[in-house]
């Protein structure tokens, strides 16, 4: 019964917001994020939107959500790619995606305006940057020993494994990841065996995403952060090399990474 009035709720409120909606007629629009849950892997892509479509004549801002201006801080353009919700008016229309986030490689975005997004946000901070270590990516986090498993764990191990392969042994690596203890205890052998020198990056989000931003050899994971660390890898350095796993998570749609660049090594199972 309480799941049944819930629902009854929800569909409620979808109808008056749709409603509403229809009011609201002017020339801007809002990417009606939610409040939380969000990371900046996730919101670049809202950002992403945003610029793109304000680059052709349609002005869309992200509305704000938990944490975002501590991005604003370290990247100001996207600053005027978000609005607070004390400066969205009535009138300004709402949009969500609620089932893509606009992170369709080739569909949602092309490379050429994922290129002039990465120039406008990240150039100025990323630029120069080249480190000629493997970098590897390894996500842990919420994604291990919490609900959130179910949909995105996979064999890190034997993918880490696999990806490695495909580079030059005598290579120096850093591992960058949110558990570097982890990655330590279970790659770290592995790792050892074939590379001579192996480094790990202290956690730090920002530290961490241009670590990976400055890679001409990465091996990244099934995470928007490394997805979004190769993109800006790739349209900083004309000679990279990126592998990362075809699998993103069990959605309904399927299990693919929908966001990798076709041009990527993408190595299929682990799943």
């Amino acid at each position: 019964m309480k799941r049944l009035t819930r629902h009854s709720i929800d569909n409620g409120r979808q109808r008056l917001g749709a409603a509403v909606d229809t009011l609201r007629r002017g020339d801007n629009s809002v990417v009606w994020a939610p409040q939380a849950g969000l990371r900046l892997g996730n919101l670049l892509y809202l950002w992403l939107h945003a610029h793109q479509q304000s680059a052709i004549g349609t002005p869309v801002v992200v509305v704000e959500t938990q944490g975002m201006q501590d991005w604003w801080e370290q990247f100001p353009a996207l600053r005027s790619l978000s609005a607070t919700r004390a400066e969205v008016r009535f009138s300004d229309r709402r949009e969500w995606d609620a089932t893509w986030l606009y992170q369709r490689f080739g569909v949602d975005f092309e490379r050429a305006e994922l290129r002039a997004f990465i120039h406008d946000v990240f150039a100025d901070r990323a630029a120069g940057a080249v480190d000629e270590r493997l970098v590897v990516n390894v996500r842990r986090g919420d994604f291990y020993g919490t609900e959130f498993e179910a949909k995105h764990g996979f064999d890190v191990i034997g993918y880490t494994t696999a990806a490695v392969e495909r580079f030059p042994a005598e290579q120096r690596v850093l591992v960058v990841s949110d558990d570097p203890e982890w990655c330590r205890c279970h790659l770290g052998d592995r790792l050892r065996s074939r590379f001579r020198d192996v480094e790990y990056a202290a956690p730090d989000p920002l530290q961490n995403l241009l670590a990976l931003a400055s890679a001409r050899r990465l091996i990244g994971a099934n995470s928007t952060f490394s997805y979004w660390g190769a993109y800006i890898a790739d349209a900083l350095h004309p000679d990279v090399e990126i592998v990362m796993p075809r699998f993103h998570a069990r959605m309904a749609h399927g299990t693919d990474a929908h966001q990798l660049d076709p041009r990527w090594t993408a190595l299929a199972g682990f799943h």
